[in-house]
């Protein structure tokens, strides 16, 4: 069908979508389904659906994929939908903060996370829209094709504070390491203190999937095929000591050009491995891998 071919063709991450057209097709029917129940149309068979009922779907979508910005400047997010909340004769009687979500659907209420992301794109786009009518911030479910409101005071007074807790400063934030705060951190690569964690026990190193720091033994650029020395830290600065723990990998996609054009520019230094995946003595990397140059950041850089 041409749904599946555009979505075939679209360049995202290449070893997933096969398997996951189904799941896409039933999130867009889902999606879809929620959509067509806020215009008052009633249960509808999609393909049934006509120009004129599409375009009376249409007629409700105040903005799709929007960018909502501060007058300030310094608060920003991005909504999935702003629709028209309308009333039983179809008139409009208030606005509706969107957001699409193809996870579990919450089995009592919106999980706090949630709520707060919810609950700031609705103070956010009232904060820009002074005479806005009654705003509502929902969790479209589309696995199971359930509304969940998210209801509670405005969070803009925490979100400033975050951005003032987050202005740059020479010095780095004390580092608070542990599974839950480093599970998806996105900065080790230049943030030493996770690694002197994993010495010291205080962060577990994962089973399946885990991240090192490591050097370059030898590497084929041709086949993928690695070898890499486990670099240890010293102190809590990030320097590194050689070890004899050494191990083989295999680099696909995303990981293998990486390292090629790591390698091509001449490095020679410690390179951080995030996500591997371990197989027995082999480690495994591809698209949801980085290979990124070791490089803690001790104080500020910028002039």
């Amino acid at each position: 069908t041409l749904e599946r071919d555009i979505f075939l063709a679209t360049p995202r991450h290449p070893r997933w979508k096969d398997e996951m057209i189904t799941k896409a097709h039933d999130g867009l029917v889902g999606a879809l389904n929620i959509l067509f129940s806020k215009s008052n149309m009633g249960k509808v068979g999609l393909s049934e659906v006509s120009v004129a009922q599409w375009k009376q779907v249409q007629s409700i979508v105040l903005a799709n994929e929007g960018t909502l910005v501060s007058e300030c400047g310094r608060l920003m997010g991005r909504l999935d939908l702003l629709v028209a909340d309308l009333d039983e004769n179809g008139d409009s009687k208030g606005w509706i903060v969107a957001d699409l979500k193809t996870g579990n659907p919450p089995k009592q209420k919106l999980n706090e996370k949630v709520s707060r992301q919810l609950r700031f794109y609705r103070d956010l786009l009232k904060a820009i829209n002074p005479d806005h009518p009654p705003v509502y911030a929902e969790g479209w479910y589309s696995s199971n094709q359930t509304i969940h409101r998210a209801d509670g005071p405005s969070v803009l007074d925490e979100a400033f504070a975050a951005w003032e807790g987050m202005r740059p400063t020479e010095e780095p934030l004390e580092g608070t390491p542990g599974d839950v705060q480093c599970g998806f951190c996105e900065w080790k690569a230049w943030c030493p203190i996770w690694w002197a964690a994993r010495r010291d026990g205080t962060l577990s190193p994962g089973s399946m999937f885990r991240d090192e720091v490591v050097r370059a033994v030898r590497f084929d650029r041709e086949s993928g095929a690695a070898l890499f020395e486990r670099m240890p830290p010293l102190g809590d600065e990030g320097e590194l000591a050689h070890s004899d723990h050494r191990f083989g990998a295999i680099l696909r996609d995303q990981a293998l050009d990486q390292m090629r054009e790591l390698m091509d520019s001449g490095y020679e230094g410690a390179i951080f491995l995030g996500s591997v995946r371990v197989d027995g003595k082999i480690v495994h990397l591809g698209d949801w891998c980085e290979v990124l140059p070791w490089t803690p950041l001790l104080k500020s850089i910028r002039e």
